[in-house]
């Protein structure tokens, strides 16, 4: 499913922080949402899910139900109850497929296994949540997100809590979600992972979509001084 973002405007106390962004992310790509702090990169992500007021369209579906089967969407702050189970919390992903009676049925539960295991997390399925480790909790997040099966996945942030393997981890399993045919679209601040792994990358400056090309283009010279304020072997300018 192609996403499609039209003129989308958001503001807060009168200060707009998303001024009109216009673009499309196709089936089958990562799209890296990059941009200094502050840029606007959460604020876009949550007015596509429809968390926040804003302006503007998407053509996602506008039912509220078909829209949570459509699309998934990993916040940066997902929590959970501390003594649950993280089978528990990731079947919570099946959540808008399963019929009236709420049962999970077996594929269901096939489909929970398979999130389990693209996140590494097999291991702790019958572990509490609270006993985890901050970088354990989000990857639980993560395959909870996969278990939906949307498809579109929004995803802020979700390589900040862990160690590099398991940045590395995450970022390829979400590149096997978006090999799918889905579309993914997370916001990073690593530009090296963005780099490595995404097909076309939005560059957002104060609201601003600035870029939206393939990797090398999307971080030249020019937009690595001007937006990040930085030189292409990372220096500070």
């Amino acid at each position: 499913m192609t996403l499609e973002l039209n003129n989308i405007r958001v503001a807060y106390s009168g200060k707009t922080v998303i001024r009109g962004i216009t673009v499309k992310a196709r089936a089958g790509e990562l799209i890296a949402l990059v941009g200094p702090n502050g840029s606007g990169k959460s604020s876009l992500l949550k007015a596509v899910t429809g968390l926040i007021p804003h302006e503007g369209q998407t053509n996602l579906p506008p039912d509220t139900r078909t829209r949570a089967s459509s699309l998934a969407y990993l916040a940066q702050d997902a929590t959970a109850p501390v003594r649950r189970k993280v089978r528990d919390i990731v079947a919570l992903g099946r959540t808008p497929h399963i019929g009236p009676l709420g049962k999970l049925t077996s594929n269901d539960d096939v489909i929970i296994s398979d999130s389990l295991s693209r996140c590494d997390m097999s291991e702790f399925s019958d572990r509490e949540f609270g006993t985890l480790s901050g970088g354990e909790q989000m990857r639980v997040h993560l395959a909870r997100t996969f278990a939906t099966q949307a498809q579109i996945l929004l995803a802020d942030e979700p390589v900040t809590a862990l160690d590099p393997y398991y940045q590395l981890t995450v970022m390829d399993a979400l590149r096997g979600y978006a090999g799918k045919h889905r579309t993914v679209i997370t916001a990073l601040h690593d530009l090296n992972l963005a780099r490595r792994y995404a097909d076309r990358i939005w560059v957002i400056q104060d609201g601003i979509l600035v870029k939206d090309h393939l990797p090398d283009e999307a971080l030249d010279i020019e937009t690595l001084a001007q937006v990040f304020r930085i030189t292409p072997d990372g220096q500070s300018l």
